[in-house]
Parts: C-alpha cells; structure tokens; sequence
C-alpha cells in the first residue's frame, strides 16, 4: 500500500478520533478568562455542567450557570438551581443579591465549594454529580487577591 493511501485511509480515523475527544467532557475543574470575567467550569462528559462566572468589574458580581440533563438554568433567573456539596445542600447560592444570601455564600458556601469532597447540582427533580477533580487548585479562596467572586450584597 502507497504511502499516500494509508494517509489517506488514516485520515478519516484521526477525524472522527478528534470528534470524539471534543465531545468527551474535562470530568475536572478548569478555569480561562475572557472579556473581563474569570470563569470556572467543570462538566461530567455528559453535558451536565456547571459554570461559574467572576466578573473583574466593580459593578457586577458572581452569577452561574448549570445543564442539568439537557437543561440550563441560570442563578439569575427564576429559582435557579442548588447546588449540594458534601451532603450540605445549598438553595441557589450564586444568587447573592441579599444579604442572608451573601452571608451564606462568603461564610460557608464557597469555602464549602472549594473543599468538596462530592459535588452535585440540581434543579427541578433532577440530580446529577459532577467531578471535583482538581476543585481546590483552580477555585480561589475568596479572600485571594486574584479572586473576582464578589456577592450583590
């Protein structure tokens, strides 16, 4: 077989394997900055995914998102999602837009978060766990000078 066939026949191989790894979730905490926000993410390989978002401007303040099952849902609207962590179970605690909230989140939540041991989200009836490989390296305590999580309140 010629050199240039075998690359060819190889060719869709490499493809479809590069498709796949795509697809393939991190199964462990990242974190990448963009457009003024730090984000932290981490997924399950299975589209459920929860993404954290730290703004660096003054004005606005820590929000996530969650995919549940195919389903996103946003701690800015509606009721949000909870979160569970080590059994702890959290009511939307991104949503910090009062001051119980905020308490919450700075006094036990994110220090909380950034320990877990065992991590899921929920939301309407559906639970699911996400991986916290890698948790305590990538999340920041919040009184880091390089964390931008800051509460509403």
């Amino acid at each position: 077989m010629s050199k240039s066939l075998t690359q060819l026949l190889l060719l869709p191989l490499l493809g479809f394997l590069i498709v796949v790894t795509a697809q393939a979730g991190t199964y462990e905490w990242t974190s990448g900055w963009a457009m003024g926000t730090t984000e932290y993410l981490v997924d399950d390989g299975n589209g459920n995914e929860l993404n954290i978002s730290c703004p660096d401007d003054e004005d606005r303040y820590i929000s996530a998102f969650a995919t549940i099952q195919g389903k996103r849902y946003s701690s800015d609207e509606g009721a949000g999602f909870d979160v569970i962590v080590d059994g702890e179970l959290y009511s939307n605690p991104f949503n910090t837009d009062c001051r119980v909230c905020a308490d919450i989140f700075k006094h036990a939540f994110w220090e909380d978060l950034y320990r877990a041991n065992r991590l899921q989200i929920t939301a309407d009836g559906q639970t699911v766990n996400l991986p916290v490989k890698n948790i305590g390296n990538v999340l920041l305590p919040l009184n880091d000078p390089y964390n931008s999580c800051r509460v509403a309140w």
